[in-house]
This record gives C-alpha cells, structure tokens and sequence, in this order.
C-alpha cells in the first residue's frame, strides 16, 4: 500500500496556505502645517529670524529660506512659539521640495514641542512613522506607533500597522500578541477582522512553532469556517503534532465532517488509512465519496489498490459486527469495543458506533481513553446530539487529542 510522507504533507500545507494579503502600512500622506499659534509669544530672536525667512520665501529662495531657518537654530536662545514656527516653515518647506528628510524634521521637531495641538499630534506621528517604514527605520516606527497606541490603546488599525513592523523586525512574538489585540479590538467594536489577520497570525505562530497556533487556528476556523481555512488548519495540526496513522484517521474524520478533505491527495490518504486500520468500509465510502465529488477518478493506481482490497471484505465484515458487539460486551477490557465502534463509523452506523465507543469509555481499561472520548464525541455529533457530544469532547485530556476535541467542538458549534 502506498505510504504518504510528512514532505509530502508539507507541499500540501504550503500549497494551501496561500500568501495573505494584508492591509499595506498606512500610505503617507502631506502634513498640512498647524494653525492657531500665537505670534505674540515669539521672542525677539526668533521674530527676526522668521522676518528673513519668509522674505527669502517669498521671492521664491527654498533653499534660503532653508538657510535662514538653520541659521536661527544654530543661534540658539529660542523659546517654544519660536520652535514652532520654524518647524512649521520646514514643513512646508518639505512639502514643496518634495524633501523627506526635511519632512520628516520638520515633523519631529514639532512633535517634541509641548504647543503641538493634539489634534495634530496623532497625524504628524503617523506620518513620521510612515516615512521610518518606508525607510526601514524600524526602530523609529515602533517608537511612532507605540505612542500612537497609548493614546488610542483599541485602535485597531495601529495595533495592526504595529503587529506588521514587528512581523518585519522577525519579533514574532510581539507581533502575534498585538496582531491578537487587533483582532480582539475590532470585535470589541463590535465589527469582526478581516479574515487575512487570523490567517497571518496563525502563518506567524505555525512558521516559529509558537504554543499560539492552537488558540490562533481554533479563532480562524470560528470565525471564517471556509473549506479552505478547515483543511489548512487540520493540515497544520497533523503535521505539527506528527500524527500517527489513528490520529490522522481521527482528524479526517473530522475533516470529513467539515467538507475540508480538499484536494486528491487528502482523499487518496484518508482511504489508505482506513483500510491499513481494518476498516474496509469506511476506505470503500471515501473512495466513493471522492469519486461522486470529482476529486478522485478511481483511476489512479493508489485508488484502484484501495478498491480491489476493500472490496472483497466488505461482506464478511459487515457480518461478523453482531457477533463483535457481544464479544465487547463480555470483554474485560475496552479494545474489541473501540475496534467495533470504528467499523461503524465507517459504515456510516454513527449511532450503533456511539454505543461501542461508550462501552470503549465504561470499560477504562485496554484503550486510550482520549481516542475513545474523541471519538464518541465525533459519533454523537454524526447522530445530532451535541449534548453529548460536547461531552464526550470535553472529556478529551492530553496532548495531542485535546486539541482536535477543541477542533470538534468549534465545528460542533456551528452545525444547525
């Protein structure tokens, strides 16, 4: 029987988890000089120096105007009006020569300056932050929207513009949790993120192996579960907990559930799977099911093997699951129970299978209760009741089976 190797798992994953378009850092845009500045506060230096300027300006002269402003600064002696009016000339300076040194001087200077109004003080931080990214001065950025953020602390747009520099910087951390606090900003505000954030939170928290892609795929799949979004975390899961052949059968089950199988391969594994566990009927079901949702062609070599083995047991093992069901009965121990409950499921029988896996769950000894649980949990929420279901996945402790009951439960929740 074919084997499916982790890199072929891993080609899947990056050919699904296709590269998320994030929102671009805020575009820059000109700084319109501030007004309302009285001009009685000036002091004598500092007038004088203004007067030259603005003649220099007005005959046209940018640079010696530029000059005079420098010259005035270098003399010293200036008080705060003065400062102001000097850095609102090189503002406008900036804007004119088209100058983003100047600009961005001219804008620091006047956020350093206790008379800049705070109406303005928002907008000159974010556009000298705009211009240290464009830069790639990162540390300045930060900087810029950290102040942003304690003045708006659930803005969510500078939490994200915050989260994307750190994501830049390759400090994953900072940008998972303030990602998250971007997310969990907009909801405050009664709107969901767009689905691009959970996406490139949880393609942060998978790439560095963080404990956050648990609760960062747990948020996508609730809050956008698409096919698409179902099968990359499910992917995600099985590859980073290195799943074995029964946890793999018990995640696609799951994925099953949530029509998130995706593409061939997916299928082709599934239904190897089963029949390598001794399930003839649920290998012949997905191939079946494949073939009907023209993701299978029943052709390829790897189907016509799983066909031709499962074919032939199938009578025989239908049969002898009256007899099973008494043998697990009469056993001390939970495994002909469990073994019993999975050919159920394949078959399609989810309620006579919940009765196994409960047998399975009772008996305690001979199996894993985890894989019991969460699969009596998956038959319940087959027969419709999520009550026990619930549960059942509620029951599931231990890595790595409690967080596909978490799966579960996410996909529970939005059954009708």
């Amino acid at each position: 029987m074919t084997r499916f190797t982790k890199p072929m798992i891993a080609a899947l994953l990056m050919g699904g988890m296709t590269a998320v378009a994030m929102p671009a850092h805020a575009a820059k845009k000109e700084a319109a000089p501030v007004t309302g500045i009285d001009q009685k506060n000036l002091s004598k230096n500092g007038r004088a120096a203004l007067v030259v300027a603005q003649k220099a300006e007005a005959a046209g002269d940018l640079p010696g105007t530029l000059a005079a402003l420098r010259a005035a600064e270098q003399a010293g002696g200036l008080n705060d009006t003065d400062k102001m009016f000097i850095a609102q000339m090189k503002l406008g300076l900036g804007n004119k020569m088209k100058d983003e040194a100047l600009l961005t001087e001219a804008l620091t200077s006047s956020l350093d300056n206790p008379l800049l109004p705070a109406a303005d003080r928002s907008k000159y931080t974010r556009v000298v932050a705009d211009a240290a990214i464009k830069r790639r001065d990162y540390k300045t950025a930060v900087a810029m929207y950290e102040k942003m953020i304690v003045a708006e602390p659930n803005n969510p747009d500078n939490l994200l513009n915050l989260a994307l520099i750190y994501r830049d910087l390759k400090q994953t951390p900072q940008a998972i949790a303030t990602l998250s606090k971007a997310i969990d900003a907009r909801k405050a505000a009664g709107t969901k993120a767009e689905e691009s954030w959970y996406q490139t939170r949880l393609q942060l928290a998978y790439d560095a192996k963080t404990p956050d892609v648990g609760s960062a795929s747990e948020a996508l799949v609730t809050d956008y579960p698409t096919a698409t979004n179902w099968s990359n975390v499910l992917n995600i899961y099985r590859d980073a907990v290195n799943a074995d052949d029964q946890l793999n059968l018990d995640t696609f089950r799951l994925m099953r559930a949530a029509g998130a199988l995706g593409g061939e391969r997916i299928w082709q594994e599934y239904a190897s799977t089963a029949l390598e566990k001794g399930l003839p009927g649920e290998a012949k079901k997905v191939l079946d099911d494949g073939i009907a949702a023209k993701k299978l062609t029943g052709t390829k070599p790897i189907e016509k093997e799983i066909a031709s083995v499962a074919a032939p047991k199938l009578k025989a093992d239908q049969a002898s699951l009256p007899g099973l069901e008494k043998d697990a009965a009469k056993a001390p121990n939970g495994k002909t129970a469990l073994g019993t409950g999975d050919a159920y499921y394949g078959y399609g029988n989810y309620a006579k299978a919940a009765e196994m896996y409960r047998l399975a769950v009772g008996k305690s000894t001979g199996v894993d209760q985890a894989t019991a649980n969460l699969r009596l949990g998956a038959a319940l929420t087959m027969t419709g009741d999520k009550a026990g279901a619930t549960a059942a996945f509620n029951a599931v402790t231990g890595t790595p089976r409690a967080q596909l009951g978490k799966y579960w439960l996410v996909y529970l929740g939005q059954k009708a």
